[in-house]
């Protein structure tokens, strides 16, 4: 289609130029047509039509194709086939993929399958490829006898490419679950001579009518799109007029639907609703309560019943503009286009918080932030928006951007597994531009021009109070085990929104574990069924009636609360791929009994004594080490890092699948590969005693006091590692000494003296030492749940210290050269120095409570301090100190150079002005990036197109920040649910969590204190950390451990000393003081138990256990802040109150 400028006064002119589109599709469809035979067959036919710009210039658009005589009734066609190795590899047996074409109506009769009552064949309207796809892909292959015509195939592509992929497969039976049940054809009908007649003339005939009667209505694309496929699903029906087949036109246009009922020529035509319905009444279909909570709803919202006695044309938000006047006025830079994102600080559940888009403004990424949920206007997070800007006194300034805690703000109750560093600002997680002073622009969603790919959401159907089923602990003492449910938020919206229908079913309000999504309508007819379920949903469509967006039922994965089940939603919630690596990507792997030997441009160094240092069990080594003596008298020392450039050639399908899932996730059971197995474990392994491809960097050190670096070199190599170590192998090496004069032994011990020093030069330019609170599952052995039977803290030895010396020392050296040669190109990776801002808190509460002074004028200062802040009778406070130093600070980000400035390269906890990630390219597609990047500095590879782009690194950054965060909350979930199951005694079944949390139940640890809220508007708590398990949670104060109860003058909240305490006097002798404190980094004794909430889910609780607090005095007199004010007295009370160990949760 091509636009052309017309002149109204000139002359018509016919510019015959051929369609772009066509050729860009040509090649996707290749499967599905057959090779034209006959040239003479060929035909020409356009089509146009005229619009008028805005400027008042006339376009008249015209569109040619070629028309074929050839095309018969469709063409049914299977993709390549591969066949899958015991290594794993994939291997084509077919190098063209296989196409028929059913010519004559013998052809088409026979190919179709009989149903239960008669043949029936149906043509799928572009809306039903669009909304309707789950149904056609459902196991039950209810609409297998199929035509998917071009132009539905098309339109579904022009509104979702994820969808038009998806038919695709559908159309080459990928997604048949039995042998020849998919019996789906292809129909080119824009390039059939017969469809193109029959429209012809039938769009001539109404053009005579319509001049009659004066009627000259303009129609639109999607009109003529409806009556091609009107036409098409006429064709089959004349063909097959003589059988006894059915023709149906699915689709959930009701207007499309009129017209086949007026015209009456042999084709039914029924919305999928209608078609399922008729299936049931058949008996011809099982499972028939999944398929209608399938059929997908996006029509306007009229269950609601804060809507029903309200008009149906009642709008709730603003329409969007249509998508011809979007994109106009991008252009002329009325609007700005991109992708919503809800930022990391706000979440969406009942209402919406802060949302951004990122625009280039003047070559700088800049953030439109998007509040409130008119102003998101049914957009929902990765949506492809269009954002008009607010007038700039509406934009907001950087203080006004910030959240703070108010005494309204919820605190979760609920203990979890301890974050290790603070969240990335949206700065950072987007590479933008922020300046402190200038206001940040605000702007409201006005058109949406793409819906998010993502194709499901995880969550469950909110039950209403009196549907819940909990449970206690027969062995629970406790009186308050079991506690009333109190309505909540979901609770009234649940009941507003709700809906039984007259034929059974149920709307019902569906909660994503998503929290960025918000609540999803859903109509269901097995709403008892799914209660309990954690279940796959699909966002339908949000009409502006509807205070809600419209959903329909997928799958169920499983009960909630089940390992496998939640393992499999955590996964999905944060976007972890999980499917098995494709045909397409496995066939670019080399022979699983790929040799490596040596070759132009790659030096051998199997002569050297090359070995490598991993935890035990470990199958993807990518690191080795070696230092010898050299002549000299200086050391060589080498890093060697998989080549794993080698094998994934740039733009492939397999770089292409590592860009996409960017890195490797790790949880407490299982490993989830950036790439296939053969590379991760075997050809890309530095395995022992194998001849491997590495990328190695070469420093020739001194042997003095400074290990001066005095050469270094990069290369390609051909390495033999003599030995993989374990740990605890190479620290055996390194304590035995000269004991040991082995080869590897030496090797360690001289690599263990220059880390030393390197690690001391890095400490002394400001390098931080920080602290994790990471701990380690031990699993149960021989069980196929892999349950934990114990949790330990990772033992951190010297050869760990080793190994990450010289990997730092490889990336910092890779970083330099790389950045030399491609000043904007390089794949950096930055630390931000923190605000003090962040870390205000912390500096108070050590210096308020223990006299520690903490500066972060520098890293150097900063790590100075740290080292001063030592406690002689609690060592652990010092490392305490540390785990939260490392919490005021943001992540590491990944960015491109040419898109941040010089002096925001460096990286503030290692204090390196430069800094990349090179040596871990199994599961890192950053390092695989780096290694193009050097190889291309080094003359041995050209730089990939790709990696040339300013703007596709920019992409690939993004990319990658998102992927390591949400790789990184993947596995902490994993380790929240095996702490959960752990302590709910599913592992080795000696913890009793119960489901009432009786006080003898749970497991009593050692916890320090992290903070104290003093809000007067809530139950007075406190969070701790409990070191043995890695955990934090909060510790609430209820009436019911206060003699006096929470309200007691006696107990104070003192915010400025970080503390709660309580004074009183004992009750056997008034003269004596019951005095008792809680402040941070006091050390406190907890209860650890699970409990089973009133929804089905478990968590995690802790309680008090010591200190304890005292009775209430006859008459006391509290002194704190002010020593001359008193108290008045509290009278005594006659009733004694029974006192609780275990506090009441919520």
């Amino acid at each position: 289609m091509k636009d052309v400028e017309i002149d109204p006064d000139a002359d018509e002119e016919m510019d015959h130029n051929e369609l772009v589109g066509e050729h860009n599709h040509k090649q996707q469809l290749s499967m599905l047509t057959p090779e034209h035979t006959d040239p003479e067959e060929e035909l020409w036919s356009t089509n146009s039509h005229y619009r008028i710009t805005k400027r008042g210039k006339i376009l008249k658009s015209v569109t040619e194709r070629y028309l074929r005589h050839d095309l018969g009734y469709g063409q049914v066609s299977a993709p390549k086939v591969f066949t899958q190795t015991e290594t794993g590899t994939s291997k084509s047996t077919s190098t063209q993929s296989l196409t028929t074409t059913l010519s004559t109506p013998t052809e088409l009769q026979s190919y179709l399958t009989s149903s239960i009552t008669k043949p029936r064949l149906c043509i799928l309207d572009a809306n039903i490829l669009i909304h309707q796809l789950d149904l056609l892909e459902h196991s039950s292959q209810i609409i297998s006898q199929c035509v998917v015509c071009q132009t539905a195939l098309m339109e579904c592509r022009n509104v979702n490419q994820t969808n038009y992929k998806r038919v695709l497969e559908f159309l080459g039976g990928a997604n048949s679950s039995s042998s020849g049940a998919n019996r789906s054809i292809f129909f080119a009908d824009e390039n059939h001579v017969e469809i193109a007649n029959s429209v012809a003339g039938d769009r001539a005939h109404n053009a005579n009518r319509n001049s009659s009667e004066g009627n000259g209505l303009r129609r639109s694309t999607n009109d003529e799109n409806d009556e091609r496929i009107r036409h098409v699903a006429y064709y089959f029906a004349d063909a097959l007029r003589d059988s006894e087949a059915e023709i149906i036109l699915l689709t959930d246009d009701a207007g499309s639907r009129k017209i086949l009922e007026r015209e009456d020529r042999g084709v039914t035509a029924m919305s999928m609703r209608s078609y399922v319905m008729m299936l049931q009444a058949e008996g011809a279909v099982e499972n028939i309560h999944d398929i209608l909570d399938s059929i997908a709803n996006f029509s306007d919202h009229k269950g609601s019943r804060s809507q029903r006695s309200a008009s149906d044309a009642l709008s709730l938000y603003e329409p969007h503009l249509p998508a011809t006047e979007l994109r106009a006025g991008i252009g002329k830079g009325l609007y700005h286009r991109g992708i919503l994102r809800v930022s990391n600080f706000g979440a969406r559940d009942l209402g919406c918080n802060d949302c951004y888009i990122t625009v280039r403004g003047e070559g700088e990424r800049v953030a439109v932030l998007i509040r409130g949920v008119g102003d998101v206007n049914r957009a929902l997070d990765g949506d492809v928006v269009v954002v008009m800007l607010h007038p700039v006194d509406r934009w907001i300034s950087t203080t006004e951007g910030k959240k703070e805690v108010t005494d309204d703000t919820k605190i979760e109750d609920v203990a979890g597994i301890m974050t290790e560093t603070a969240d990335a600002t949206l700065a950072q997680s987007e590479n933008i531009t922020e300046s402190a002073q200038a206001p940040k622009p605000t702007g409201k969603v006005v058109g949406i021009l793409q819906r998010n790919t993502r194709q499901n959401y995880c969550g469950s159907i909110h039950a209403r109070p009196s549907e819940l089923h909990t449970t206690p602990d027969s062995t629970s003492t406790s009186t308050d085990a079991v506690t009333p449910h109190a309505p909540s938020d979901r609770d009234t919206e649940a009941a507003l929104h709700e809906v039984e229908h007259p034929d059974g079913s149920h709307t019902c309000l569906f909660y994503s574990v998503d929290v960025r999504i918000p609540p999803l309508l859903l109509r269901t007819t097995q709403r008892s069924k799914l209660l309990n379920q954690r279940i796959l949903v699909t966002f339908d469509s949000w009409p502006d009636s509807s205070p809600y967006p419209l959903g329909h039922y997928v799958r169920s994965l499983g009960t909630r609360g089940e390992k496998n089940v939640e393992t499999e939603v955590l996964l999905h919630e944060h976007s972890i791929p999980t499917e098995p690596f494709s045909p397409r990507v496995l066939a670019c792997l080399p022979p699983a009994d790929f040799t490596c030997i040596p070759e132009a441009g790659r030096t051998d160094l199997r002569h050297l004594p090359i070995l490598s240092i991993d935890p035990p069990g470990c199958k993807d080594i990518d690191d080795a080490l070696h230092c010898l003596k050299l002549p000299n008298g200086n050391f060589q020392v080498g890093v060697h890092i998989a080549d794993v450039t080698h094998y994934v050639r740039a733009g492939t399908a397999i770089d292409l699948e590592a860009a996409n899932r960017s890195t490797s996730t790790y949880l407490v059971n299982k490993r989830l590969d950036m790439f296939p197995s053969l590379l991760t474990t075997d050809l890309c392994s530095l395995r022992g005693n194998i001849d491997r491809y590495a990328f190695s960097v070469l420093w020739e050190v001194k042997d003095d006091e400074q290990a001066t670096i005095v050469d270094v070199s990069f290369t390609k190599s051909l390495i033999h590692s003599v030995a993989a170590l374990t740990y605890a192998q190479a620290q055996a090496y390194i304590d035995a000494g000269d004991a040991d004069t082995s080869i590897p032994a030496q090797a360690v011990q001289r690599l263990a003296k220059l880390s030393r020093i390197f690690r001391a030069k890095r400490i002394a330019a400001g390098a931080l030492t920080l602290a994790s609170p990471e701990v380690k599952f031990v699993l149960k052995d021989n069980d196929r749940n892999n349950n934990p039977t114990d949790v330990q803290a990772y033992t951190l030895l010297e050869a760990n210290a080793l190994v990450e010396e010289f990997m730092l020392l490889a990336n910092v050296t890779v970083g330099k050269k790389i950045l030399r040669h491609y000043p904007t190109l390089a794949i950096l990776r930055r630390h931000p120095s923190p605000n003090r801002s962040m870390f205000e808190g912390l500096i108070s509460k050590a210096k308020t409570c223990r006299q520690f002074e903490i500066d972060i004028s520098t890293s150097k200062t900063l790590a100075d301090s740290l080292n001063a802040s030592v406690d002689p009778s609690d060592p652990y406070v010092n490392k305490l100190l540390r785990i939260l130093a490392t919490r005021c600070m943001s992540p590491a980000q990944y960015f491109g150079s040419g898109d941040v400035r010089p002096q925001e390269w460096h990286h503030y906890g290692l204090a390196a002005p430069v800094y990349t990630h090179f040596t871990s390219p199994i599961r890192r597609y950053a390092d695989v990036c780096v290694h193009r990047l050097l190889a291309a500095s080094l003359g041995v590879q050209s730089l990939p197109t790709r990696l040339s782009s300013r703007r596709v690194l920019s992409d690939l950054a993004a990319n990658m920040n998102r992927r390591h965060r949400s790789a990184q909350l993947a596995g902490r979930g994993s380790v929240q649910l095996h702490t959960l199951l752990f302590f709910a005694g599913d592992g080795d079944g000696e913890t009793n969590g119960g489901g009432g949390g009786g006080a003898k139940s749970g497991k009593e640890e050692d916890a320090y204190v992290l903070d104290v809220d003093t809000s007067t508007q809530r139950l007075p708590s406190f969070t701790v950390m409990v070191p043995r398990y890695g955990i934090e949670g909060r510790v609430q104060i209820t009436s019911a451990m206060i003699p006096g109860g929470v309200n007691d003058p006696l107990l104070l909240r003192d915010a400025h000393r970080h503390c709660i305490q309580y004074n009183g006097t004992n009750s056997s002798s008034a003269k004596q003081t019951s005095f008792t404190k809680i402040q941070v980094f006091d050390k406190v004794r907890v209860n650890i138990w699970v409990k089973h909430t009133h929804d089905g889910t478990r968590e995690l609780i802790l309680d008090l256990v010591t200190p304890q607090f005292g009775v209430v005095p006859a008459v006391a007199v509290l002194c704190v802040e002010e020593p001359d004010t008193k108290m008045q007295p509290v009278p005594s009370s006659n009733k004694k109150k029974k006192k609780s160990k275990r506090q009441k949760t919520k």
